[in-house]
């Protein structure tokens, strides 16, 4: 797939994948498109490409405002490009991304300015047993420990220099439902403690999640089409005591050229397209 940005027109040369998907979001008091997206995927459903439009100040939805690809080898992901523009008139500042796997595990992540080919980020990944530490060139670093299957139950920010807890989140499961307790430890005497609980339907494909703090509530909804990919997600808002109101919805449109879709490349989709909001 490749990208042709000839001056400020953005022309798309060519587009190239099996599975097109557009997610729109309109703001539900004035029906007002508020942001849009278009993703394409190969038959395997790894995302190939991913355009936004609108800029951070220029949020027209005709203008495109930031583009990113995806190359593989066995189905790896091994070189991702992003290209970003914040202006109307700006022109696009480049970054590409590079990953390293060792026994089919991700350990590097490292991102570059495309303009001298200098790095910008160094992400480590270190796996332990039912532990991965997640390293960046900054003063924290994330420690995420699992269960036996391999769910995640405690994900953690953690100071590099003194191995201490800066934010915890706690997860628990049961048949239909996973519960986070979210809390914090800034010392500065604020409540930031959040729970999230997420609800799945027969399938284990999530239905619902909600999350409640001190005086404000989100709710998310999720629907699917008869091939069990995401259509829309409608996200409702609640402040003190007050009864949910919806705030946004979330719409997909889905392009595809297979006629036959597997579970596995269905939940590929679904990943990447919930992962974006």
């Amino acid at each position: 797939m490749i990208f042709f940005l000839q001056g400020f027109s953005q022309k798309i040369e060519k587009k190239v994948g099996a599975y097109k998907i557009t997610e729109e979001i309109f703001l539900t008091e004035n029906n007002k498109k508020i942001a849009k997206q278009v993703f394409y995927f190969n038959e395997s459903g790894n995302i190939l490409e991913k355009i936004k439009f609108g800029r951070h100040h220029y949020n027209k939805l005709n203008i495109i405002g930031e583009i990113e690809q995806f190359f593989y080898k066995d189905d790896k992901l091994q070189l991702s490009k992003k290209y970003i523009s914040s202006c109307k008139s700006c022109k696009f500042f480049q970054y590409y991304s590079k990953y390293e796997y060792n026994e089919g595990k991700l350990i590097s992540e490292n991102v570059f300015y495309a303009e001298n080919d200098s790095l910008f980020m160094s992400t480590n990944y270190v796996y332990k047993p039912n532990l991965k530490e997640i390293h960046f060139n900054s003063s924290v670093y994330y420690l995420n420990k699992y269960d036996d299957k391999n769910r995640i139950i405690e994900q953690n920010q953690v100071y590099e220099e003194t191995n201490k807890i800066r934010w915890k989140n706690e997860f628990s499961y049961s048949d239909n439902f996973r519960v986070g307790k979210f809390q914090t430890f800034y010392n500065d005497g604020k409540d930031r403690s959040e729970i999230e609980i997420v609800s799945y339907n027969s399938d284990r494909i999530i239905a619902s999640k909600e999350i409640i703090r001190e005086k404000y509530k989100t709710k998310l909804f999720y629907f699917y089409d008869k091939y069990g990919i995401i259509k829309k997600i409608e996200e409702y808002e609640s402040f003190s005591e007050d009864d949910y109101k919806l705030i946004y919805t979330t719409v997909f449109k889905v392009n595809r050229k297979a006629k036959d879709i597997d579970k596995s490349v269905i939940t590929e989709l679904n990943s990447a397209l919930m992962e974006s909001n």
